[in-house]
C-alpha cells in the first residue's frame, strides 16, 4: 500500500468514553439501573425548576395580597361597592315612591331604616379596605 493512505486502525479509532467507568459501574449497582440516567437527570432538574417556580409564584401572590384585609381580594371590594350603589339607588327610589304617594309613612320609615342600616354595614366593610 501507499504510505499516503492511513492505516485502517487509525481511521476507526474510537473516542474516549464520556463517563468515567467507575461512575457507570456505580450506576449499574443502584436500583435505578433500569432507567436511562440522562433522562432521569433531566426529569429531576425539571422538577427542581418547577418547584422553585411554584415557590416564587406563591410568594409573589402573597406579596400582592398583603395590602388586602385577611387575604380578601378585589372581587369582594367590587361586590361591596356595587351593593353600596344599589342601596343608594333603592333609597332614592323609595323617596320618589313616597313623594308620589305610593307608600305610606310607616312603610317608608320601615324600609328606609332597613336600607340605611344595611348601607351602614356595607360602608363599614368598605372602610376596612381603605384603612
Amino acid at each position: 500500500m501507499n504510505s499516503f493512505y492511513p492505516l485502517l486502525s487509525d481511521v476507526t479509532r474510537t473516542a474516549p468514553s464520556f463517563h468515567n467507568p467507575g461512575h457507570i459501574r456505580l450506576w449499574n449497582d443502584t436500583p435505578l439501573r433500569n432507567f436511562e440516567p440522562h433522562l432521569l437527570m433531566a426529569i429531576l432538574i425539571l422538577l427542581l425548576v418547577a418547584g422553585i417556580g411554584y415557590f416564587i409564584y406563591f410568594k409573589r401572590k402573597a406579596k400582592l395580597n398583603k395590602g388586602t384585609v385577611n387575604g380578601q381580594d378585589d372581587d369582594e371590594f367590587l361586590e361591596l361597592t356595587s351593593k353600596k350603589n344599589l342601596l343608594l339607588k333603592k333609597i332614592v327610589q323609595l323617596e320618589e315612591a313616597y313623594e308620589a304617594g305610593e307608600l305610606s309613612l310607616d312603610d317608608f320609615n320601615e324600609k328606609n331604616t332597613a336600607y340605611k342600616n344595611y348601607l351602614y354595614k356595607v360602608k363599614q366593610e368598605l372602610n376596612k379596605f381603605i384603612e
